[in-house]
């Protein structure tokens, strides 16, 4: 009996087992983008996360019971609690993964695969992931693997009501050298489009009516072929193979950090098999310290028109702003069509922090459009090609410019504490011009983020965060020799919290938009204001433990994160609740 009790006491001191649970509960209701009618909307989200971890073994499982979630499907059956799981198993000269596989290679222009429930997005495989090092200088590594990927056909939608069968095998090696670490890879992936998808109206708009190189092939291929014909191919299971060779270089040269990757690819369009397409990714980036100053320069260019990437999710190319109303228009990244720079510097003078970027792209050939000739017909081109300072004009009347829905952002902050760490500042000032004339979202804002915090006796504090932002939505007619502002936003954010050392927050929240609506001459033909507002409190129960309850409104936006975006459904006069614990 000692000796089982001595055994069993060794086998749990080795062992660690911890628990992560996450529930959401929020009863209100929101406006639907159809009717303009208020609706009820009500979510019951949690998720339970198990980790378990001996000697070198990790197993790490996620339980999902949900009724309805905030995003996706219902889970209230046993069979479908088990969300997520893998187990790793670690040694001195290999690692192993079997299950969901959450990786990246390189900067990920050939795999990046995550789950982000935030925005509803999962790329992840079910398989194995492989890592042999037999040297300090050279590793081999395996990914294989299928999965279901889900995209939403209107972006209003709370659920993925398109799915993907995929899968993909790749085999690499990376070398650590002293003339800069190289790595390199091979992989097939498939992509399976299933009857019916194409040619279903209610859920094809991504692939046969968007205004996307790729939506642009399949409505000529529909027409090429004749509705009767394609029909009969869209009504079979067909498949998109990739074959790709990706290769990346880092090094540091003196005082400065390169890092280069690029992938060449060899895909069939979709529903036809024997014709191949090449496309690229490229991505740069450059990064120094010259004289206490940070610089960072990235390139991307991103050209895979008439491919829907899975398994890819490479640099953004572009700063992902923490500001609320910025992040409401926040460029959305096409991964398959998108070329652009990047150039940002920090430094510090005096104990203040500046922030400075600058990010533009664009499309690589505009949009297509038809044009009637009397002998030959309708023909199909695309606008001229525009220059970098083309796009960092943005100059509106520019109709080529426009086709290529550019994007530029520019935003600057200096941040800080006093001498004596009790209060902080941070202002910033941020410009983004997008122009999307297809979905008529041509928008030219002016934002000024600001937030201030300060310490009181006993480590409490108050945090008050201001943003105002101008936003304006052009419109040219049809000559393209003039334009008028169309809409004008007018919106302000305000939240003001009272922290309670070891106890929790208190908070209130305005959220406001004045919208004015103009005609082509200028004259204001009607105007909206709306409000939300809200009370928090945020309980810290435990050091572990903590709860939030939210009773008022918030509005309804783009979210967006790793370049990935939804649509958060709009809450009004509701309550949420969240429990976070870890134990």
């Amino acid at each position: 009996m000692i000796l089982f009790l001595m055994i069993f006491n060794l086998f749990f001191a080795q062992q660690n087992l911890a628990f992560n649970l996450e529930s959401k509960y929020g009863n209100g209701t929101n406006i639907n983008d159809l009717s303009q009618q208020e609706v009820p909307y009500s979510y019951f989200e949690n998720l339970m996360e198990v980790n378990f971890s001996f000697d070198n073994i990790f197993l790490f499982t996620q339980l999902e019971y949900s009724n309805s979630p905030i995003y996706g499907y219902d889970k209230t059956l046993i069979s479908d609690l088990l969300n997520t799981y893998y187990i790793e198993i670690y040694k001195p000269n290999f690692f192993a993964k079997y299950g969901h596989i959450q990786t990246l290679y390189g900067y990920g222009l050939s795999v990046n695969m995550f789950q982000d429930q935030s925005t509803d997005f999962d790329n992840r495989i079910k398989g194995l992931e492989f890592v042999y090092t037999p040297i300090d200088e050279l590793e081999f590594f395996i990914l294989s693997g299928s999965g279901n990927y889900g995209i939403k056909s209107t972006g209003e939608s709370r659920f993925n009501d398109l799915q993907f069968n995929h899968e993909i095998n790749l085999y690499g090696m990376q070398f650590y050298t002293k003339l800069g670490n190289i790595l390199t890879s091979i992989s097939n992936a498939k992509t399976e489009f299933k009857s019916g998808i194409l040619n279903d109206y209610l859920i094809n708009q991504p692939f046969m009516s968007s205004d996307t190189r790729l939506s642009k092939d399949l409505q000529a291929y529909q027409l090429e072929l004749g509705f009767s014909e394609f029909n009969e191919k869209a009504n079979q299971d067909s498949y998109v193979n990739l074959n790709s060779l990706n290769v990346s270089y880092s090094n540091t040269l003196s005082i400065f950090d390169i890092y280069y990757e690029k992938s060449i690819n060899t895909y069939n369009k979709i529903l036809r098999k024997n014709q191949d397409q090449e496309g690229c990714f490229d991505y740069f980036s450059l990064s120094t310290d010259l004289l206490g100053v940070n610089f960072l320069y990235e390139f991307k260019d991103y050209n895979m028109l008439y491919y829907m990437p899975i398994h890819s999710n490479p640099p953004l190319g572009y700063m992902e702003t923490s500001s609320v109303l910025m992040s409401r228009n926040q460029h959305t990244i096409d991964f398959s069509d998108e070329i652009g720079h990047q150039f940002e510097s920090r430094f510090n003078i005096n104990n203040i922090s500046f922030v400075f970027n600058l990010s533009f792209g664009a499309k690589h050939h505009g949009v297509e459009y038809n044009e009637f000739d009397p002998e030959e017909g309708f023909i199909t081109s695309t606008y001229n090609k525009v220059s970098w300072y083309d796009i960092l004009t943005m100059d509106f009347l520019n109709e080529d410019l426009v086709a290529h829905k550019p994007f530029r952002d520019i935003y600057g902050e200096f941040s800080g504490w006093n001498k004596s760490n009790t209060f902080y500042y941070k202002l910033g000032l941020g410009s983004q011009f997008s122009y999307d004339n297809i979905s008529s979202k041509n928008y030219q804002s002016l934002i000024i983020p600001t937030q201030f915090v300060y310490k009181l006796a006993n480590n409490n504090s108050f945090t008050i965060y201001y943003e105002s932002q101008t936003l304006n939505n052009l419109s040219a007619d049809v000559a393209w020799d003039s334009f008028f502002e169309r809409e004008k936003y007018e919106n302000n954010y305000f939240s003001i919290s009272y922290n309670i050392n070891k106890f929790g927050s208190i908070s209130y929240f305005f959220d406001q938009e004045i919208k004015n609506f103009y005609n082509s001459m200028n004259e204001e033909i009607s105007s909206k204001n709306s409000d939300w507002t809200g009370f928090e409190l945020n309980f810290l129960i435990s050091s572990s433990t903590q709860l939030s309850i939210f009773k008022g409104s918030q509005k309804g936006g783009l979210v967006c994160a790793n370049g990935i975006c939804a649509i958060q459904p709009s809450f009004e006069d509701g309550v949420k609740l969240t429990f976070r614990s870890s134990f």
